[in-house]
């Protein structure tokens, strides 16, 4: 039997893809779709082909017409969609973003992960009222749903609400106590985001009673505490989520310090390089950052020898 000329051309272009030859594959993907129209894998392939290629406007448009096709069917399959939230997310072009994820959410308006991306999309650009009228309306139709209620809490610290985003996340942790610390992270995390940060810390104080072992809990503590001026103690939350993963010490003290030199705490910022420096003796950067406290500081002779040591090390790598 002889091989069909359509699937021995389509067989030849995933060869070539599979061997990262984008720009032989183009051409042959492009004479497939635009011969078969009919058959949308061929134009999915072109426009990853073409992404992956370097090409990604042509790829944009092509897997926008993949949408058109997705968006009116009944059975909405989202592949083209997919790589378009993708893909706007990571322009952070959040007009082209909501006016695909509104299309979709509205063919398909019983899709609760169409209405989800909806919402979230309104968040990033800054859209909170619609935001929160999505998540509000998504707690109505899943009411025993623990990721509408954490989202509806997202949704009302973005509007000036934390007492409502309390409520809400509390009420995603009583649906589902396995995953309540998680719950508590986010909220913590909203809380930081919209400058709460007494908020978040009874929010990290809750999740850290639930599960006290993760030490990128500690470090969130410890951003909060610094937020709210109280240095030893995020020092102490410092030193906690190093004892857990003690691999990970030196960038737990480096990443404290960076958060004391944004809050304008250099002395204490100095001792928190200092102890990465400890952590880890070989890593030049934690000197030099060490130095530029010491500098901001106005401890000049100090950051000189700090500088000497950063250049020795560098110079034996």
């Amino acid at each position: 039997m002889r091989e069909d000329p359509a699937q021995r051309e389509r067989n030849r272009a995933d060869a070539l893809i599979l061997s990262g030859c984008y720009a032989e594959a183009i051409p042959i993907y492009r004479w497939l779709a635009e011969t078969f129209p009919e058959e949308e894998s061929h134009l999915l392939a072109l426009a990853w082909a073409l992404h992956d290629g370097g090409c990604h406007e042509e790829a944009v448009a092509c897997f926008e017409r993949l949408f058109e096709g997705e968006v009116a069917r009944k059975v909405f399959t989202g592949f083209a969609y997919d790589e378009l939230v993708r893909i706007y997310r990571a322009r952070q072009d959040w007009k082209a973003l909501i006016l695909l994820c509104e299309r979709a959410a509205a063919a398909q308006s019983d899709d609760v992960g169409l209405q989800q991306t909806l919402g979230e999309a309104y968040l990033a650009a800054g859209k909170t009222g619609e935001a929160l009228q999505v998540f509000e309306s998504l707690a109505r139709l899943e009411p025993e749903s623990p990721e509408s209620w954490c989202a509806l809490g997202i949704a009302r610290l973005a509007t000036g609400d934390p007492g409502g985003a309390e409520s809400a996340c509390l009420r995603a942790a009583e649906i589902e106590p396995a995953d309540a610390p998680a719950f508590f992270d986010r909220l913590a995390e909203g809380c930081l985001r919209y400058d709460h940060p007494e908020r978040a810390k009874a929010a990290l104080d809750h999740g850290l009673a639930l599960d006290p072992g993760q030490p990128a809990r500690w470090m969130a503590l410890a951003e909060a505490l610094v937020r709210l001026e109280r240095t030893a103690e995020a020092a102490e939350a410092c030193e906690k989520a190093g004892s857990l993963n003690p691999a990970t010490a030196g960038s737990c003290w480096h990443h404290l310090g960076n958060l004391l030199t944004k809050e304008g705490f250099h002395p204490q910022a100095a001792e928190a390089f200092t102890r990465a420096a400890l952590a880890e003796p070989d890593n030049p950067r934690y000197l030099l950052r060490l130095a530029a406290s010491y500098t901001a500081q106005g401890r000049i002779e100090s950051a000189a020898d700090v500088l000497r040591r950063a250049e020795a090390l560098i110079g034996h790598s």
